[in-house]
């Protein structure tokens, strides 16, 4: 692995070719687009613009109708639990489950009701790692691609119960601060967390705040996409 500083000739060659290699979530056959939809071996961060958070239709699960959350199939319930995580992974369980409970028309995530969905999340998640299998993720829920080149996303378009950093995964917070340094030319760690969040919809680097960013700041520079210099914070492109 090497990495490029980026404004040099070179970087923007790699940028734009690293942009070509991006998957096209319009695209039906591979064969129109040979290795664009391949699972990324990494994390690789999302290069487009801002997008505004987009959250499942609880109406649209197909949860409606049946006496109790109980009774609902296990096939139905994982087939509404994959559609809330495409449209909103990585998503984080009581997100998830908040969907699901007002398709099914339930007002409380009971005991019994957690404990269904956890099994039927640990039967979606099983043969970890495959591109076919969900992953659980310190208690976030995704796709792998998900993981591995998560959504820049603005989150003062979700539902205003969803907007909570917490909800936000460690993968989606080291993009945060990428674009913090990549857009912004951020080479202080502080600008780049304010600015990194403020980007997202999140006003206030508190201490809390600064203490949760910690864990995806190591990740980052560990990955190789970020070095911190003598005069502060630099992005690279890995290759």
């Amino acid at each position: 692995m090497s990495g490029r500083r980026l404004g040099s000739f070179a970087a923007a060659v790699a940028l734009h070719e690293n942009l070509l290699r991006r998957p096209d979530p319009d695209a039906t056959e591979t064969r129109l687009h040979p290795g664009r939809l391949d699972l990324p071996s990494s994390w690789t961060p999302d290069l487009l613009p801002l997008s505004a958070y987009r959250a499942a239709d609880p109406a649209a699960l197909g949860l409606g109708g049946f006496d109790d959350f109980h009774a609902i199939p296990e096939d139905v319930l994982e087939a509404a639990i994959k559609a809330v995580v495409d449209v909103e992974g990585p998503v984080h369980f009581d997100v998830l489950a908040d969907r699901l409970l007002e398709g099914a028309g339930v007002g409380r995530l009971g005991s019994r009701i957690r404990e269904r969905i956890e099994v039927r999340l640990e039967a979606l998640s099983a043969g970890a790692g495959a591109a076919s299998s969900l992953q659980l993720d310190d208690g976030l829920i995704a796709w792998p691609r998900q993981l591995l080149s998560p959504p820049y996303r603005d989150w003062r378009e979700a539902p205003e119960k969803t907007r909570q950093l917490d909800y936000v995964s460690d993968a989606e917070l080291m993009l945060v601060l990428f674009r913090a340094v990549l857009d912004d030319a951020c080479r202080d760690r502080e600008v780049a967390m304010n600015d990194g969040i403020h980007a997202i919809g999140f006003i206030r680097l508190t201490d809390n705040v600064r203490a949760r960013l910690q864990a995806p700041l190591a990740r980052l520079l560990a990955s190789g996409w970020m070095v911190e210099e003598a005069d502060g914070l630099v992005a690279q492109l890995v290759t």
